[in-house]
């Protein structure tokens, strides 16, 4: 290899030899482009938390970049205007729009309790272009952090989300001799995407990366029934692979009509999933086995860090059983509130989610998942956070859950967010809380769509350079090599899922 590597760079001396490069004149530098001085100005407010002025400037930079004709230049500035959206995209309010909205919507709590909420490390708020701004899910945090009011609300509307749907199968006994996979529910989904024809360009090519089911464990028989428009997949994962994706390529001058359509439909079985488990009958590891090496190394999001681990080491104590720690470790992780974070920002910043958990103590069902499974990994525990969505009646959507691995039991589930319901629940009895909770600690429910079987699964065929949040695979992900804006940021809007019972 060495030999190899000398060659070649002789090979390239000598080229450049010839082309006159080594000349002793001084070079004169090729004046900056117009599309140079705008990115440079932009990137200089970026580096002063001035996202928005950034984003301004980034995109002056990209129309004159096209209009010089520097293609990889725009599309890099492109690039860039996606990057510094993303650091405020979900903090839209300013101060004083914020405390009216607390005071709206909690007007007969104290003013002091209500102030109590603003400062950033209780609302998530941050600072761009010399204001302060707060988070959007900020008054659905205040619900969730102040159990007082969120059993107030759960009685005014006669429900408690999650858990009057769920009690039923948390306070049921397990079967004697059942099995760990029990109670098989078959699902049907369709999943739509439809974009407004009048958001694409009208030339070049779409990418687009399609979530699909997975065969794991808990959900069998998976079938692909249909992906359309079918001529234009490129590739599929297969329902084996660890993130089940459709691959297309859209030659976006074929697009006819009002909107661009893409369906996929499919089927699958879930089980229910339920363990008993015995601490003196866990085995020891095999840790040169290269699954245990990958679910306990360090990952951009689930991070093995020195505080990770002595964080862990503190919530174990002297337990050594990992079955035991894993245990403590749901509790500690299930003691926080839930808490909507902005995932967006904290993938353009380059934050892992678990460290931000970790530091400030906020987490929904990703980040407390991607949490739970830094804090095991550290002890030499295999962890994964598990995605797609639950299906609770009434209550579907996106979601992650845990899994530990155990030798001789094989992936251990829980799921620290539908637990936290009991909590929010105001006719419950501490009794009832507390069986409910530690029902998720190693069981799940059968009313689940999984797509991957952990996070940060690099998407197939890559997507190269471009911007995007790829942390999890919920909902499809684009590239669009002639587009003016983020593809990212109107998928959302046009993508339905809908998984009903068979």
């Amino acid at each position: 290899m060495k030999k190899i590597l000398t060659i070649t760079m002789i090979i390239l001396l000598a080229a450049i030899l010839t082309a006159g490069c080594t000349s002793t004149r001084q070079q004169t530098p090729a004046p900056a482009s117009q599309g140079d001085t705008l990115f440079a100005q932009a990137g200089t407010e970026y580096a002063k938390d001035n996202f928005q002025a950034a984003a301004e400037l980034y995109e002056q930079a990209f129309r004159q970049y096209r209009a010089e004709g520097n293609i990889t230049a725009a599309k890099d500035a492109l690039n860039k205007v996606s990057l510094s959206v993303r650091m405020t995209a979900e903090f839209p309010y300013n101060r004083s729009v914020t405390t009216a909205l607390i005071d709206t919507t909690f007007p007969e709590v104290p003013a002091e309790r209500r102030a109590s909420w603003l400062p950033c490390k209780a609302s998530q708020c941050i600072t761009s272009d010399g204001e302060t701004l707060f988070f959007a899910n900020t008054i659905n945090n205040i619900w969730s952090h102040n159990i007082d009011l969120m059993r107030q609300r759960t009685e005014s509307k006669g429900e408690t989300p999650f858990y009057d749907q769920m009690k039923s199968i948390a306070s049921s006994p397990s079967v004697e001799g059942g099995g760990n996979y029990v109670n098989p529910v078959q699902w049907e989904g369709t999943e739509t995407l439809s974009i407004p024809a009048g958001l694409l360009p009208k030339t070049g090519t779409l990418r687009l990366w399609v979530p699909l089911p997975i065969e794991t464990s808990s959900q069998r028989n998976v079938t692909i029934l249909s992906v359309e428009p079918a001529q234009y997949v490129r590739s599929q994962t297969g329902t084996g692979a660890d993130l089940g994706l459709a691959y297309l390529e859209i030659p976006l001058e074929e697009v006819k009509g009002d909107f661009l359509n893409i369906t996929a439909r499919f089927r699958y079985t879930q089980y229910e999933v339920r363990y008993t488990i015995d601490p003196a009958k866990v085995g020891k590891y095999n840790t040169s086995d290269p699954e245990y090496r990958q679910y306990t190394a360090s990952g951009d999001n689930i991070v093995v860090t020195p505080e990770m681990k002595a964080k862990a080491l503190k919530i174990v104590g002297n337990e050594t059983n990992p079955y035991l720690q894993a245990e403590k470790l749901y509790w500690h992780v299930i003691s926080y509130p839930y808490s909507n974070v902005p995932h967006v920002r904290l993938g353009a910043r380059g934050m892992p989610e678990s460290v931000y958990m970790l530091e400030t103590g906020f987490g929904d069902c990703g980040t407390q998942s991607m949490y739970f499974a830094a804090l095991c990994r550290s002890l030499g525990i295999p962890a994964r956070a598990v995605g797609g969505y639950q299906l609770v009646p009434g209550h579907e959507g996106t979601h992650f859950w845990s899994e530990y691995y155990l030798p001789g039991y094989g992936w251990i589930p829980n799921d620290v967010t539908i637990a936290e319901g009991a909590e929010w629940s105001y006719e419950a009895t501490d009794e009832d809380r507390q069986q409910y909770m530690a029902y998720y600690a190693n069981n799940l429910d059968p009313y689940r769509y999984i797509i991957q079987k952990d996070v940060d699964i690099p998407l197939t065929p890559s997507q190269g350079n471009a911007v995007m949040f790829d942390v999890v695979v919920q909902s499809p992900k684009a590239v669009c090599d002639t587009c003016d804006t983020d593809p990212e940021f109107f998928l959302m809007d046009n993508w339905v899922v809908s998984v009903k019972k068979a």
